[in-house]
């Protein structure tokens, strides 16, 4: 087995589907598992992923079915997802490595501070995107206009402090298992184990549990290329840029928040903590992304 330890977080975004339906859903997560899977000869794998779009569909079942049986709150949507989401990369890694292969899929607690800021600021999207027509007909959740004319519900999502699994996920690494962890961030909890109504975001998430874990790699596939200087008019990729540079962006507001902000301030991170290489890049270009010839490198 190979002895360097990869982190490889899928956007929620980059694996959902116009329908969402559980069998477009799982076609899209056996489509990323090519690529994923190619890297078990190169890397001990950690496979973390998002669960936005998914999240948000839970949420509106909850609500809308409230009459007929009591709603999960939040963190129980995440954990519910998490799980999900778990099987299906788990069993599509399996299609591709054989039955036999070892793949373990943990759900995955992350503590967060009861003092965050952001437990009062929701700004986390989840779920699809409405035109402001609809919102009305949606209750009176907080919404955020993501893009010019559409717009997602935002929730709180605290700075993750560290993934209490991290030990485990280290363990089964070392025994040559595959292991998909941190879904969805993580279900969120506080030092005395009290459960959270909030969402981590999963790079953030993700990182921690890569420099806790000793990853040298840590690679986030979204649904673009790369970071853009100007991200709506995608005028310039950045290819390459150090951990100071990419601070200095995120400190002048450069990059959008609660989607590529938080990419960057993980990669950031994980450059600084580790010295390793952090790529944000397309989950079609997953092999070239983790060769450092494809999306946006940074480094310390």
């Amino acid at each position: 087995m190979p002895d360097r330890i990869a982190v490889i977080a899928l956007g929620g975004n980059a694996i959902t589907t116009a329908s969402r339906t559980f069998s477009s859903q799982y076609e899209a997560v056996r489509a990323a598992a090519r690529g994923i899977a190619n890297l078990a000869k190169k890397y001990r794998l950690v496979v973390t992923h998002g669960n936005g779009p998914q999240v948000g569909d839970a949420l509106l079942r909850n609500e809308r079915a409230a009459h007929l049986v009591p709603p999960l709150p939040l963190h129980a949507c995440v954990a519910e997802t998490q799980g999900m989401l778990g099987a299906m990369i788990q069993a599509a890694l399996s299609e591709r490595l054989g039955r036999d292969a070892k793949i373990a899929s943990l759900v995955t607690k992350v503590e967060v501070s009861t003092k965050d800021p952001a437990l009062g600021n929701p700004s986390k999207p989840v779920g699809p995107t409405y035109a402001k027509r609809d919102l009305e007909a949606l209750g009176t959740f907080p919404f955020r206009e993501v893009s010019p004319g559409k717009y997602r519900r935002v929730v709180p999502s605290p700075d993750p402090v560290s993934v209490l699994e991290a030990g485990a996920v280290k363990k089964l690494v070392d025994s040559d298992f595959i292991v998909i962890a941190c879904g969805g961030g993580g279900v969120p909890v506080t030092g005395d184990m009290s459960f959270v109504d909030a969402v981590i975001d999963k790079d953030l998430a993700s990182e921690r549990l890569a420099t806790a874990i000793g990853a040298s790699l840590f690679v986030s596939l979204t649904d673009v290329e790369g970071v853009y200087m100007d991200f709506w008019g995608r005028r310039r990729l950045l290819k390459k840029a150090s951990a100071d540079e990419m601070k200095k962006l995120l400190a002048a507001g450069e990059f959008e928040e609660g989607s590529m902000e938080p990419k960057v301030r993980a990669a950031v991170r994980f450059a600084e903590n580790t010295g390793g290489k952090a790529v944000i890049a397309s989950l079609r270009k997953t092999a070239q992304a983790a060769s450092l010839q494809s999306g946006t490198v940074i480094y310390r």
